[in-house]
């Protein structure tokens, strides 16, 4: 048996297809991204907790400014070696805050100048707080004794590092109050070395010894650390806004 549609259900059928396929395509289609305009210069500044060349905790600043341009973001590290991937991070932070708020930086030039006591900066565990400190500069926010530290990713997730026990109390012992880790990196392994002696036939013989435990770092240090997997997570502790 054959079935016969009459043009008219055929055109009604059509237009009822695209009209679906239209407002699919609105639902689901990139938002326009829109330009930020601000008047001036903003500046935030943030504890940097960084280690030296022999894996000792020191802290830097990081100064982030903000000021109208043509996009340019560069990284001032003044006397400091700093590796090719912190101007990576630098670009990458800048990437990462521009998604977050879906804004357009194009017109807004981006300076991060780091001031830290160790010849070398390593870009990877600086880019969370690179990214979060363009956040808070552009609201005009201040860091509220909180530090941070992982690698960033253009998607905003934040990615682990290392050596985060000695950035975590070298923070604590410059006033950080609250510090925010890589997820999965709240806990860490620690060696402790220690010096036994025993005395055999009158002559006395030493040896190093290491011991190693896992510890949760906030209860080692006792401070609050918080494990964070995006800016967005980041940026609520330092606002005290849910994401």
């Amino acid at each position: 048996m054959k079935i016969k549609i009459s043009s008219n259900d055929l055109i009604f059928t059509v237009i009822f297809i695209f009209m679906v396929g239209f407002i699919a395509g609105l639902q689901f289609a990139p938002r326009a991204v829109q330009p930020l305009n601000i008047e001036g210069e903003r500046v935030v500044k943030m504890m940097l907790p960084a280690v030296d060349s022999e894996g000792n905790g020191v802290v830097g600043i990081l100064s982030t400014s903000i000021k109208p341009g043509t996009g340019k973001i560069l990284v001032d590290t003044s006397k400091v070696l700093n590796y090719p991937d912190t101007q990576l991070s630098a670009r990458i932070a800048a990437e990462a805050a521009s998604n977050y708020r879906k804004i357009n930086l194009d017109n807004i030039d981006i300076t991060y100048t780091i001031d830290v006591n160790a010849s070398i900066v390593e870009g990877p565990s600086a880019g969370a707080s690179m990214a979060v400190s363009v956040l808070l500069a552009l609201e005009n926010r201040t860091s509220n004794g909180i530090a941070i530290t992982g690698a960033i990713n253009a998607d905003g997730s934040i990615g682990a590092i290392g050596a985060v026990y000695e950035k975590a109390a070298v923070a604590k012992q410059n006033g950080a109050q609250v510090f925010l880790v890589p997820v999965g990196q709240s806990t860490t392994d620690i060696t402790n070395r220690t010096r036994v002696c025993e005395t055999r036939g009158g002559t006395q013989l030493c040896r190093i010894k290491y011991n190693s435990r896992t510890a949760n770092i906030g209860e080692s240090l006792n401070m609050t650390v918080h494990e964070v997997a995006n800016i967005g997570e980041a940026y609520s502790y330092f606002t005290g806004e849910k994401v």
